[in-house]
């Protein structure tokens, strides 16, 4: 086989596996998977958490984290596996996990563009504010009782 045909057949090949992993890496993000981070089981499609957040009448907390990110870690292994905020995380929200270098129309569409980043919306889609950059467990627990109480029912 000339040296053509190798190159040729090499790219085809190549650009296969490329687009073919860009097609799966995208029908998972869009199938309602899920990550566990911490003690905390996330959704990975926002178009599933906002179905989820519609039928359970809750607010949405979209996390956008990437795999080689420092302080996402460390919010993990900090704020994601104490028992407090799980438990106020599993009680009173949809949980979403996106990685902005996979599902890259998310996080631009929504001007992310760094991490750890979080976005609370409430249960109509309505943005209700954002958490940019790496807080601590006390913040993140004052964060999360205001979007509580913004975001409870009127006489609960």
């Amino acid at each position: 086989m000339s040296t053509a045909i190798k190159l040729i057949l090499g790219a085809v090949v190549f650009g296969a596996l490329f687009f073919g992993a860009i097609w799966l890496d995208q029908s998972q993000a869009e199938t309602g998977d899920y990550i566990k981070l911490g003690e905390v089981t996330f959704l990975t499609s926002i178009g599933a958490g906002m179905n989820e957040s519609g039928q359970r009448s809750m607010p949405i907390l979209l996390y956008f984290r990437s795999e080689t990110c420092y302080w996402c870690i460390v919010f993990e292994e900090e704020s994601l596996s104490d028992p407090y905020i799980v438990d106020l995380l599993k009680k009173n929200f949809v949980l979403v996990s996106i990685d902005p270098l996979k599902q890259k129309n998310v996080a631009s569409n929504l001007n992310v563009r760094s991490t750890p980043y979080i976005i609370f919306f409430d249960r109509d889609g309505n943005e209700l504010t954002r958490i940019p950059g790496y807080v601590t467990k006390e913040q993140f627990i004052t964060e999360l009782d205001a979007v509580i109480r913004k975001t409870r029912p009127a006489g609960s």
